[in-house]
């Protein structure tokens, strides 16, 4: 299974065992994405079911503790109150609470590994400014050196607001792929775009390159994303 509804909880057979099987087939897919390291979108969306996950346990939790006890006695040893539980779960809350007990460490788990291959792509990224950096830095240019070939793709950039998560953001827009030669250097190939988008006069202007060969669109321009911002001192 390559790709888990938002509503997977509740849609189709509500079964502790078709659920188990459906996330393993789901989580299997997406540590086979991790391990030819293609993060994106499948970290982003672990996020959010991991999130979703713990957010429905945690108001069942508060849920459960509004409902009334009954005092029915008091510990000698530590002259604390007994309260009995008068809250009972029907057959489809416990069902709820198996999945979401199984659910949420193995959501984790796979999180925690997907996290870890992030933060190792982003030790293996170098990224230098072309010229002079701007005073301006929330709008510019991102030139992805190809390892194996002299080429390099231009993504235009710009600082957004806020996602659904609440975080600042860079949009990016691919732009071309250039052929790197004598006469056509990565500063000459900034010159040359300014003078194409005369909305940009000085645009900051990032190179990144890798020491391995990641996948463009799922992993180098994300994680990149991520390093421009700690660069512009927004994450």
């Amino acid at each position: 299974m390559t790709k888990l509804t938002s509503d997977w909880l509740t849609e189709g057979v509500f079964d502790f065992e078709y659920k188990k099987y459906v996330l393993m087939a789901y989580l299997q897919h997406i540590e086979s994405q991790f391990t030819v390291n293609k993060l994106y979108p499948h970290l982003q969306e672990l996020k959010l079911h991991f999130d979703t996950c713990v957010n429905i346990q945690a108001n069942k939790n508060a849920m459960k503790a509004f409902f009334p006890k009954t005092l029915t006695g008091i510990d000698k040893k530590t002259l604390n109150l007994v309260y009995e539980e008068n809250y009972q779960e029907d057959s489809y809350l416990s069902e709820l609470n198996y999945i979401l007990d199984f659910a949420i460490p193995n959501f984790s788990k796979t999180l925690s590994e997907g996290s870890e291959r992030f933060l190792e792509v982003g030790e293996n990224i170098k990224i230098s400014p072309v010229g002079i950096v701007p005073l301006r830095v929330e709008e510019g240019y991102l030139f992805f050196v190809h390892t194996l070939e002299r080429m390099i793709s231009i993504f235009q950039y710009q600082l957004a607001l806020y996602n659904e998560r609440k975080e600042r953001y860079l949009k990016t827009v691919f732009v071309e792929s250039v052929r790197l030669g004598i006469g056509n250097t990565m500063a000459q190939i900034k010159i040359d775009l300014t003078r194409k988008n005369k909305s940009l006069p000085n645009p900051a202007t990032y190179i990144v390159e890798s020491q391995y060969d990641y996948p463009l669109h799922e992993t180098l321009l994300p994680v990149a994303k991520q390093l421009i911002l700690r660069e512009i001192n927004v994450a």
